[in-house]
């Protein structure tokens, strides 16, 4: 795979767990496991659509998979070691930027 391509996967990535509810959704997922849409939707406290679109962004960039089992739809995180990586990354920025915040101001 080339650079350019890796780098634009990665700022995809990066793009889709920008809204707060894709992140909160990748959150709720590594925490629960499997859940199923409603579940999640309730979780979040969006709407099921609202959650939905944001699993279809989850799934194009593959960071959750799904099931269907009759009308219910099952979601889970697929690369579990990867994305408890990314997310621990995250929230130690965060941190770190919070305590910066802090001082400086």
């Amino acid at each position: 795979m080339k650079i350019v391509e890796k780098r634009f996967r990665g700022s995809i990535i990066c793009r889709v767990l920008g809204y707060p509810i894709s992140y909160g959704i990748v959150k709720l997922l590594f925490k629960n496991g499997k859940m199923e849409l409603g579940e999640i939707s309730k979780h979040v406290g969006r709407s099921k659509q609202a959650v939905c679109s944001q699993l279809t962004k989850l799934r194009l960039v593959n960071i959750v998979r799904y099931e269907k089992k009759g009308n219910a739809t099952a979601y889970w995180i697929k690369y579990p070691k990867e994305t408890k990586q990314l997310l621990e990354a995250c929230e130690v920025m965060v941190e770190r930027m919070s305590r910066r915040l802090d001082t400086d101001y």
